[in-house]
C-alpha cells in the first residue's frame, strides 16, 4: 500500500508505503515514511519501487526467498 496522507498524526512524513510479505516461513512487514518527494517525480510509483528494493535487500540480508 502506498499513500499520500497529509492530515495525519505523521503529517511531517505524509508519503507512506507499507508491505506485508513472507520471507521463507516468516511473515514480515516493512513501513517507509518520507517527508517529501522531489518535484516532478511520480510519488506513488517511486514509493512502490522503493519498497521493492527494500524487500529484495531484506531477502538478501536474511537469506530467504520472497513470497508475496
Amino acid at each position: 500500500m502506498a499513500a499520500y496522507l497529509p492530515n495525519t498524526p505523521f503529517s511531517d512524513q505524509p508519503y507512506q508505503v507499507s508491505a506485508k510479505f513472507r520471507c521463507g516461513d516468516k511473515e514480515r512487514l516493512i513501513d517507509i515514511f518520507l517527508a517529501k518527494i522531489a518535484k516532478g517525480r511520480e510519488a506513488m510509483k517511486d514509493l512502490a519501487e522503493l519498497m521493492r528494493i527494500a524487500q529484495k535487500r531484506y531477502s538478501k540480508l536474511y537469506n530467504c526467498t520472497l513470497d508475496a
